[in-house]
């Protein structure tokens, strides 16, 4: 990463003080963060077929109604790289922190479609700030410790996401409406969140950078090759978390718990990938990982596609889970590391390319199978996901042309902590 785009750092991150060897640490936050905003956001689709009973909405009206948050997220992300690069990760997510707990009650108190679509749309904006937010941070500290942190901390979202089902679970177990539901996991959250953030590093722009005074931030063509990669290995996850329920009970007449127990085993996967996807990475290199979990991916889509029963599907979905499960941390990392534009405004490109994903994936894949049948439907993810594999070698370290090249490195920015 340029270290002109990195800023000014607190003496907290200059010092080591025996960082090693402390249990608190500023990527432990991080990875603190990642989790308690994938608990809070996951608690909220169990409780969707409590919604659509309690409002009376037809399947159609629920759909026309659940696109508010992508359509937030997609706008909010426009605004979020220039936001938070005068604002300060940090600042940008104390303030974001808020709303977003705020915001995810609402769903939870709608009475009708109209409000239930307010209400989420609310929620996607709210998200995008939180995401963006905690990517731009965490590769900041990335770089600043010298090592990878960016598959860790997915890894920890991933956990928080399973975290959150079961929470949900147990309150939809217990008889409590959505609305009390969302609220007591908001008030929870709240103060654990900011005392988090609170905790991080501050650090101070420099004033040299030349930040952008645009409201709106589009990636420019050099960063829609890596875009377009983070882009089919997030439509994977999409499509196996949306679809990958009615595929298995549709074409293979799976249990209630069969399904359960696959996209279980997808999400696990997932986290075990990002778990190791750092030490991976560093070893061997992003682009060679990334190629390997590609070929992963198209292979899992592949095997559940054509399987016939259950046990097939699943070795399908293991190696979805683990095919997918590196692809946007490891394209986050690579997009901060960029040095041709501020690191949150190259990482909200890449975001803006990934949660765009949540418009065309499973939408795509419900016109296909309506046409063509459900299996065709599910296949359609994998000419992305193949592009993705050879787009792989975007994630190769791209120096700014004129900068020395030890400006940006690890090495660099160790010695003068």
């Amino acid at each position: 990463m340029n270290a002109r785009t990195i800023a000014t750092v607190d003496p907290a991150l200059r010092k080591p003080r025996g960082a090693s060897g402390r249990l608190v640490t500023p990527e432990r936050l991080i990875m603190a963060v990642f989790f308690l905003e994938a608990v809070l956001l996951t608690n909220w689709p169990p409780r969707i077929p409590d919604i659509e009973a309690a409002l009376g909405l037809s399947h159609r009206g629920l759909a026309l109604a659940m696109i508010g948050m992508p359509i937030g997220t997609f706008i909010s992300v426009l605004m979020a790289g220039p936001l938070i690069e005068r604002l300060t990760a940090r600042r940008a997510l104390l303030i974001a922190l808020p709303v977003y707990c705020v915001t995810l009650t609402l769903p939870g108190w709608a009475w009708d479609g109209p409000s239930l679509f307010a209400g989420l749309f609310l929620l996607g904006v709210a998200f995008a700030f939180v995401d963006v937010g905690m990517n731009v941070e965490a590769a900041r500290l990335e770089v600043a410790a010298g090592r990878r942190i960016m598959n860790t901390c997915h890894g920890f979202w991933s956990t928080g996401s399973m975290v959150g089902a079961v929470m949900a679970g147990s309150f939809a177990q217990a008889g409590l409406a959505t609305g009390p539901h969302l609220l007591i996991v908001a008030v929870l959250a709240l103060p654990v969140g900011l005392m988090i953030v609170r905790a991080l590093p501050s650090f101070r722009p420099i004033p040299s950078v030349g930040r952008s005074r645009r409201v709106f931030a589009f990636p420019p063509w050099s960063l829609i090759g890596l875009c377009m990669f983070a882009f089919g290995m997030v439509m994977v996850e999409l499509v196996a978390r949306n679809w990958g329920g009615v595929f298995l009970k549709d074409l293979l007449d799976a249990s209630p718990s069969a399904i359960g127990a696959a996209i279980g085993v997808f999400g696990l996967f997932m986290a075990i990938g990002r778990f190791l996807g750092d030490r991976l990475s560093d070893r061997f290199g992003p682009t060679m990982i990334a190629r390997i979990c590609g070929v992963l991916a198209v292979a899992g889509v592949a095997l559940t596609t054509l399987a016939g029963g259950l046990i097939v599907a699943m070795i399908g979905f293991v190696a979805m889970g683990l095919g997918v499960s590196i692809g946007f941390p490891l394209a986050v990392s690579a997009a901060a590391a960029r040095g041709d534009r501020p690191p949150a405004t190259n990482v909200a490109g890449v975001a803006l390319f990934a949660y765009s994903s949540s418009l065309v994936g499973p939408t795509m894949v419900g016109f296909v199978a309506d046409a063509a049948g459900l299996r065709i439907g599910f296949a359609t993810v994998l000419p992305l996901i193949v592009l993705s594999t050879l787009l792989a070698s975007q994630l190769r370290p791209r120096p700014r042309p004129g900068l020395a090249p030890a400006s940006g490195s690890a090495a660099s920015l160790k010695e003068s902590r």
